[in-house]
């Protein structure tokens, strides 16, 4: 029974350094993305039906989720259209879809507040999914989109969508390409299901990595280019791949709404680089070519729309102008798609080109055009919350630490608490701001080496008491009590690290702010 015992207490052991493991991976930025994407043999991916998703990052907190036709949209939305209600259907990727913003805030929900402020009887469908390019937005319109009875289509290209156009595979998941002679051809047949992966590749961030390191996605670079991505050639010369069978899947869209019978409009949305001047130049920092041209996609996809004739929404301007000299974010920094209040402008530009007389014409109300976006949030959100928090937090602490210790006098108690707290924002401040300030790739690393400086620097504080933590761990595990590893792990832990910060200054604010 002994020798069970220490058997279980061994796995117990093995499980919590696997924990531990799991845990740093996903405080260091490891941590599984979850995707409502799944395999489709005509689209290469689309997304599940009746699935929910939270999608966490140091920028936005978002939870999206998909009725049973598979759109981010309520339950009531249906094939059907209403008597005498028009209907806009947007397709695009990501930046339709609006996986980095609550779905009030997503383009689509925005130019529907819109229309309906000015008096239309309309409704706007969200058909955004996160990775399509132009050539499986089409195929989806051909197929899935033609139920809906759209009177307008508006398609949400972005740069990328120029190499992957010309590709059989996008990381993970292969993909269309439509023949250039017969645009509507879908060329190679019916496509292969990869699979998913374990379960565990896609709900560990250990295994994952693992998975990865071994399995690499196989990401197209640059060659002679410091393993920059391929879809960034654009940026460099209009002769990419992929040029021409951007052109043809445009030209399967006119087509397409001519057969179908509803207005084809393209929305071109701009790059982070062409709006703010810190991201383009930390761009061209990383390219380094002199050929670099943020303005070059964007430029070749309006011209394809126009020599279409299809009328193009082209919000640049509108967005320059936004920004207020980059005053204002309308990007996020690090993720860099547009924010509430990007998606905000480019929905107005949405508007505006749709109040042409051949699409839906002049509004039946005027509104005025809504610019004052800083202080006029559409949203209703106010004031961060995190001052507030952060004062009654520091009175609390501030009282228990003076009831306790009263012998410290009233301003000693509240000024040591403060000064705590404050080390902890200032730590936390400064993290950020470097992170913003640095080129994107050494920005994405800063936390990353921050936190690996930090764990050697425990290591090596406790570096006299570890093997006696160790010898105390291990007893327990020799007389088999698996059952109180557990809870030995966690005192043993914070104990530590109650100790490094009693013993370091310096290390006292990290640790508090852990805790």
């Amino acid at each position: 029974m002994k020798a069970f015992r220490q058997v279980l207490a061994v796995a117990m052991s093995v499980l919590l350094v696997l924990l531990v493991i799991e845990g740093c991976l996903r405080l260091l930025g490891f941590a599984p993305t979850p995707t409502l994407n799944r395999f489709d043999p005509r689209l290469g991916w689309t997304k599940e039906s009746n699935a929910s998703i939270r999608r966490r990052t140091a920028e936005f907190d978002v939870a999206i989720s998909t009725n049973s036709r598979g759109l981010r949209e309520p339950e009531s939305t249906r094939y059907e259209t209403t008597d005498g209600r028009q209907r806009v259907l947007m397709v695009g990727d990501s930046f339709t879809l609006g996986y980095t913003v609550a779905e009030e805030a997503t383009i689509p929900r925005l130019l529907e507040r819109r229309l309906r402020a000015e008096g239309r009887d309309i409704e706007v469908i969200n058909a955004g999914t996160e990775g399509w390019s132009t050539d499986q937005e089409v195929l989806w319109l051909e197929t899935e989109g033609r139920r809906y009875q759209p009177d307008i289509v508006v398609l949400q290209m972005y740069e990328n969508d120029i190499f992957w156009n010309g590709q059989d595979h996008y990381l993970h998941y292969p993909k269309p390409r439509l023949g250039q002679e017969m645009p509507l051809a879908k060329l190679g047949g019916e496509l292969s299901d990869p699979g998913r992966g374990s379960w565990l590749v896609r709900s560990s961030a250990l295994v994952g990595l693992i998975d990865r390191t071994l399995n690499p996605p196989a990401m197209p670079t640059l060659a002679g280019m410091r393993g920059l991505p391929a879809e960034w050639q654009i940026r460099l010369t209009e002769a990419s791949p992929g040029v021409v069978e951007t052109a043809a899947a445009l030209s399967a869209f006119a087509m397409l709404g001519a057969e179908l019978g509803f207005r084809p409009v393209v929305l071109v949305v701009p790059d982070k680089a062409q709006i703010d001047a810190k991201a383009r130049d930390a761009m061209a920092q990383l390219i380094d070519d002199p050929r670099y041209d943020p303005n070059r996609p964007f430029r070749t996809m309006v011209l394809f729309g126009q020599v279409l004739g299809v009328p193009v929404v082209d919000p640049l301007k509108a967005l320059v102008a936004a920004s207020d000299d980059g005053r204002l974010a309308l990007y996020f920094e690090r993720d860099w798609h547009t924010n509430a209040l990007g998606n905000r402008v480019i929905a107005q530009s949405v508007a505006d080109v749709l109040a042409q007389p051949r699409l839906l014409g002049a509004p039946p109300k005027k509104v005025a055009p809504d610019l004052s976006w800083a202080e006029n949030n559409p949203l209703g959100q106010g004031p961060p919350v995190w001052p507030f928090a952060l004062g009654v937090f520091w009175l609390l602490l501030g009282t228990a630490f003076w009831r306790r210790f009263p012998g410290q006098g009233v301003l000693a108690s509240y000024g040591g608490v403060g000064a705590l707290l404050g080390s902890v924002v200032a730590v936390l401040a400064g993290l950020n701001w470097l992170s913003g300030v640095l080129p994107a790739t050494l920005g994405w690393l800063l936390p990353r080496v921050v936190a690996l400086a930090l764990a050697g620097a425990i290591v090596w504080t406790l570096r006299r008491r570890l093997p006696v933590m160790v010898e105390v761990f291990f007893t327990f595990v020799r007389r088999g009590q698996w059952y109180l590893l557990p809870a030995l792990a966690g005192l043993l832990s914070i104990g530590g690290l109650l100790v490094v910060a009693a013993a370091s200054p310096w290390l006292a604010p990290f640790i508090y702010t852990l805790f």
